[in-house]
């Protein structure tokens, strides 16, 4: 086989399909047989022109799959592995590296670097960024290991404990993965910020405490009458833009913290004054590495496997590559009832 369909951008909410060459992996890369792909936030950035889209390689990241070929220098993986991958790939050697901070490397490439990603029917990926799967793991599942791996570091970086209130601003993929993720780590009370019916739905199902529809309800007014003015102690912000960044501001203790873990593609004017006269810590949460003794995404594979995450509640629309034009349709129009779109194969 020396051709394959892969989906391509080829405008502005412009992807279609192309029949591609196939090209054997190179030494320290393999061959995925891809199996199923999410559409994230950042491909609806590149979707719409706010971030760069490649006219020539497929992009998708939220993949997972089946090892077809496997390049030289290879031994930890064979033909038949179902694994899972990271959006880039690291060195290991650096000094960040070393250290497990592997998502600053030095030598950081995307996915597949110059080859066909998730929106392809066969991945290029290079072994640093690959994961084995357990068995009885579905591709459902394995598909959602990206975004979780992205919500569990988040979670982690805000450091908050059994003592805390934790607020989400968003009700997307990441911010409910993040709710996900605190109620499976036994955070306090958690709060979530939702805009669409079946953003307020899932998180019901996933044991928010409190669940606000910013459509409806200030914020901040729904917070200080919560909290008794004492406002909540740590807030991760998942949907980008200043307005929800002064929120989350607005809604954090004196010396509380903001993760920010959203996709920003231009700058903002934020109220400083609100950092310096609280004291309150920012940090930004980039992809995942190493938050623990472990990696982040194996982490994430360790609370699907139990049973303490059920992320394919996430799922609300499947669609073939074949009709991938459709599923950026609808995973951009969240009145479509959209949370999570996949690409099946």
């Amino acid at each position: 086989m020396d051709k394959m369909k892969a989906a391509i951008y080829s405008g502005i909410q412009e992807i279609e399909i192309q029949e591609v060459a196939m090209t054997p992996p190179p030494a320290g890369y393999l061959v995925v047989d891809t199996k199923q792909t999410g559409i994230c936030g950042s491909d609806l950035h590149s979707y719409f022109g706010n971030w760069p889209q490649s006219d020539t390689l497929a992009a998708g990241h939220e993949t997972c799959g089946i090892v077809a070929e496997i390049g030289e220098a290879i031994t930890e993986f064979k033909v038949g592995d179902k694994v899972v991958i990271e959006c880039f790939s690291h060195c290991s050697s650096c000094s960040y590296c070393q250290k497990g901070l592997y998502n600053f490397c030095h030598e950081r490439k995307w996915i597949s670097h110059n080859m066909h990603g998730g929106f392809a029917e066969y991945t290029t990926a290079h072994t640093s960024g690959l994961f084995k799967l357990p068995d009885t793991m579905s591709f459902e599942e394995g598909a959602l290991i990206e975004p979780l791996a992205v919500s569990y570091r988040a979670v982690a970086q805000s450091k908050a404990s059994y003592q805390d209130r934790l607020a989400i601003i968003g009700g997307g993929t990441i911010g409910q993965l993040c709710l996900a993720v605190a109620k499976a780590a036994g955070i306090k009370e958690t709060l979530i910020t939702v805009k669409y019916d079946q953003q307020y739905k899932l998180a019901q199902e996933l044991g928010a405490d409190h669940i606000v529809d910013i459509s409806k309800v200030d914020l901040k007014e729904y917070v200080m009458n919560l909290t008794d003015g004492c406002r909540m102690d740590v807030a991760i912000e998942t949907v980008g833009g200043g307005q929800n960044f002064n929120e989350a501001l607005a809604i954090v203790r004196p010396r509380g913290s903001v993760v920010l873990v959203a996709g920003y593609y231009k700058p903002l004017e934020v109220e400083l004054s609100r950092i310096v006269w609280s004291e309150v810590m920012v940090t930004g949460s980039n992809c995942y590495g190493y938050s623990g003794m472990e990696t982040d995404f194996q982490a994430s594979i360790d609370l699907v496997e139990s049973g303490k995450v059920d992320a394919t509640k996430l799922v609300t629309h499947r669609l073939p590559l074949t009709e991938i034009s459709e599923a950026f349709r609808i995973s951009a129009d969240k009145k479509s009832g959209a949370i999570k779109v996949h690409v099946c194969q």
